[in-house]
């Protein structure tokens, strides 16, 4: 029986000495990398606030779920918000209602 340790040795010794080790190319970061690292660093640029959702932009998405025949959801809608037409609802949820109307269509 020959010995497992034994065997490794004579394999170690059957390799040349000078072993070159292959090199990983690393490739050249991407532009998504790049800014995402701006971001974390806090280099990308000054925050901007999100645009406040008005009573047109409401309009104009109801508008055309209307021409898709979704009124009933619209309805709906602002029923679920305290309101039978679209000027009643509370200024303070037209960002959940705009949300919601997006999600219909």
């Amino acid at each position: 029986m020959t010995n497992p340790v034994q065997n490794l040795e004579s394999a170690n010794d059957a390799q040349p000495a000078n072993l070159v080790r292959e090199r990983r190319q690393v490739t050249a970061p991407t532009a998504k990398n790049n800014k995402a690292e701006q971001v974390y660093s806090g280099q990308a640029g000054s925050w901007e606030p999100c645009q406040p959702v008005t009573l047109e932009m409401i309009r104009t998405k109801f508008a055309g779920l209307v021409q898709a025949g979704r009124q009933c959801e619209i309805r709906a809608l602002l029923r679920h918000y305290g309101a039978e037409r679209l000027p009643d609802v509370p200024t303070i949820y037209f960002d959940e209602l705009l949300y919601a109307a997006e999600k219909l269509g």
